[in-house]
């Protein structure tokens, strides 16, 4: 569901939902805060896991336990490059460690039982 972060202090972050989405009590909850730029260059993106209690049917205060952040650079070519490299060593790190050849084996399953 959106939320708005509209505060934080040490016991974390106080947040705005709409109306009648966010249910009562406490929970385990995952939260995703973003940012795009036009066209997708320049991005930022914040993941946490933590607990989730509601104050009231639109006020809540999320505390994380843990959190991963991504960052891409507002330039787009050294954007482009940075992905063309993730992208070779992942070519690279899944034929070392064997996944190539597992999913290779498996797609030829498949195309056996589709046909």
């Amino acid at each position: 569901m959106p939320v708005e972060i509209v505060g934080r202090d040490h016991t974390g972050f106080r947040l705005l939902s709409p109306p009648g989405l966010l249910p009562p009590g406490g929970r385990r909850a995952g939260l995703l805060a973003h940012s795009f730029r036009p066209q997708n260059v320049g991005l930022a993106m914040m993941t946490f896991t933590g607990w989730l209690t509601a104050r009231s049917g639109t006020e809540a205060l999320y505390a994380p336990h843990t959190s991963t952040a991504l960052a891409a650079p507002a330039n787009r070519t050294v954007q482009a490059l940075g992905n063309g490299i993730l992208a070779k060593h992942g070519v690279w790190r899944a034929g070392r460690d064997g996944t190539s050849e597992r999913l290779r084996i498996l797609a030829g399953r498949q195309g056996q039982q589709e046909s």
